[in-house]
């Protein structure tokens, strides 16, 4: 009896033993579990804080090609200097907030995305425009160039005619000037006889035409005649009387007005000594019109 009451103590320890020992190794198992299940999440952390760091590392990339970028654009138009200031100022901003961001703050790391986008899209307007600008700058030039070219081509081509009508001008006023022709010279004595001897020269007979010219301007012509002896001495009648020639004041010995009107009219002109002793030799005599020489010859007293 007392065996019996052994056997059923001890199996009863035995039983005990064992429970503990169950509960032991799923304590155990549960441990090891855990343990596996919160390694794999602190790696799963750990790749989701590594990859919200490379995109804000590569956010930040992107922002500085972005800065350098719009360095690149170049205008002259004030407007759009101004605004690419403010877009590049912009970014700088934004840099600077992303450094100071954490990586885990994925709402943050988002809208930085939507800005760095949004800057984009307007960079690719600036490009638009600066193209459109350049390519109205390279036609304006274009165009500035070919006005430039056609002005001075207008100009030469004025200065031609310019100097073509100086020279029609000046032909036709060469032109125009009416000649002294049929010149002929006779000197008298105090009687009205001729003579050609020096002492006894008192008066200048001066017979000449003035030619026709049709496209002389007609009407009354004052002539004026110049007779100079071989001292180019100016033989005058009153007190030095002058005429305009060449824009100076010169002596005349005779004057008078003719009635022209474009074909050929004769004419004389006398000129008289009041007491002048005459050297012997050659006397010049020239006739003048409207501010021009026309005619000249010579005689010789003796």
């Amino acid at each position: 009896m007392d065996n019996i009451k052994e056997f059923n103590s001890a199996n009863k320890g035995s039983k005990q033993t064992k429970s503990l020992l169950i509960i032991l190794i799923l304590l155990v198992a549960a441990l090891g579990t855990t343990s596996i299940l919160l390694h794999f999440s602190h790696k799963k952390t750990i790749a989701k804080v590594e990859q919200v760091s490379l995109e804000k590392e590569t956010l930040t990339f992107q922002f500085q090609n972005l800065l350098d970028d719009f360095d690149t654009l170049e205008t002259s138009n004030d407007s759009i200097s101004t605004q690419l200031s403010a877009e590049k100022e912009r970014i700088t901003e934004l840099m600077t907030m992303l450094r100071t961001t954490k990586a885990q703050n994925k709402s943050e790391i988002r809208k930085y995305k939507k800005e760095l986008k949004t800057i984009r899209n307007i960079m690719k307007g600036f490009i638009q425009q600066i193209d459109s600008l350049n390519t109205l700058n390279i036609y304006l030039t274009e165009e500035n160039s070919q006005i430039k070219q056609q002005y001075h081509s207008a100009k030469k081509e004025h200065k031609q005619l310019s100097e073509k009508y100086e020279d029609a001008t000046d032909k036709v006023a060469l032109a125009s000037v009416i000649k002294a022709i049929n010149l002929g010279i006779e000197t008298y004595n105090h009687k009205g006889k001729l003579t050609t001897r020096a002492k006894k020269t008192k008066r200048f007979a001066i017979n000449f035409s003035l030619d026709e010219n049709i496209i002389a301007p007609t009407g009354i012509k004052t002539v004026f005649i110049r007779i100079t002896d071989p001292n180019s001495h100016v033989l005058i009648q009153d007190e030095q009387p002058m005429f305009n020639f060449d824009g100076e004041q010169i002596a005349y010995s005779s004057v008078r007005e003719i009635n022209y009107n474009g074909e050929t009219t004769p004419a004389n002109v006398y000129y008289q000594n009041m007491g002048e002793e005459l050297l012997i030799g050659n006397y010049k005599i020239d006739i003048f019109c409207d501010g021009h020489m026309i005619g000249s010859s010579t005689t010789l007293l003796k």
